[in-house]
């Protein structure tokens, strides 16, 4: 699909409730600035290395079993993730790593928020103290 369609049959699905796993893969400080309501935050490198530690991008150095957790068990549930634009590479590692850990029914969302925010959907931002987000 093209990504507007992604972003447009994403929005479809959680207009009628359905039930399936939304990601984000920002780091927190991109995912603060705009994420889909209902998303769910795992953050990954823009660049594929295919080693878990050097793949993620988030404190604390979580596990496996952390994106485990996020995904949930049922491996034929269907998940949709996303990052920023189609050139970024965020979407791309967390769905890979979803496929490694077993997971079988993923999208990749390739025009991630910024296909989102072109087509008007509505999404939301965490405020922060100054109102400013780093600019990395």
């Amino acid at each position: 699909m093209a990504p507007d369609e992604l972003a447009t049959w994403t929005q479809a699905m959680i207009d009628s409730g359905e039930d399936f796993v939304l990601v984000d893969a920002h780091p927190r400080w991109e995912f603060e600035m705009a994420y889909v309501e209902g998303a769910k935050h795992f953050g990954f490198k823009s660049n594929w290395v295919g080693d878990w530690a050097a793949d993620v991008d988030m404190d604390g150095s979580p596990s496996q079993d952390d994106y485990r957790a996020v995904l949930g068990p049922d491996l034929d549930k269907k998940i949709v993730i996303y990052c920023g634009f189609t050139k970024c590479g965020r979407s791309h590692n967390a769905s890979v790593w979803a496929k490694e850990l077993g997971y079988t029914n993923v999208y990749r969302a390739p025009g991630g928020i910024t296909a989102w925010k072109d087509l008007g959907y509505s999404y939301k931002v965490v405020p922060n103290e100054n109102h400013v987000y780093p600019n990395r």
